[in-house]
């Protein structure tokens, strides 16, 4: 998962990704999507969806969220994100919308990400 190709970067940037910044350095006060492997990548609100079903994409080995939606039989971009966001180990997002950290199930972030990442609230427990 470290190594995305140029075509999977390309696709998180179109869908508004910034480049990854560690936990530890990013600015958690914006939306964001995290996942352990990458760190941080900020996105403008309303589109965190979209760089969660493109994360999903590079999981599953695929160049786009549709793509990847299509394979799996889910709806793009809602279910691809919820799908990357309830199957991935130490991943977290902060939309536009709301104050808390949200995450997949409990246990699947350590305690110095829950002690970064602050006030979590889990959407599938």
């Amino acid at each position: 998962m470290n190594t995305l190709t140029t075509r999977q970067w390309t696709m998180l940037k179109e869908y508004g990704a910034s480049d990854p910044v560690p936990l530890h350095e990013a600015d958690l006060s914006v939306p964001f999507v995290y996942h352990r492997e990458i760190g941080v990548i900020h996105c403008p609100a309303g589109r965190h969806r979209l760089a969660m079903s493109g994360l999903l994409a590079v999981q599953h080995g695929f160049e786009s969220g549709i793509e990847v939606a299509e394979q799996l039989g889910l709806d793009f971009p809602d279910e691809t994100a919820d799908r990357w966001l309830e199957d991935t180990p130490g991943s977290a997002f902060r939309s536009s919308v709301g104050r808390n950290v949200l995450a997949g199930r409990k246990g699947s972030l350590t305690a110095i990400e829950l002690r970064w990442l602050g006030q979590v609230t889990y959407l599938f427990d």
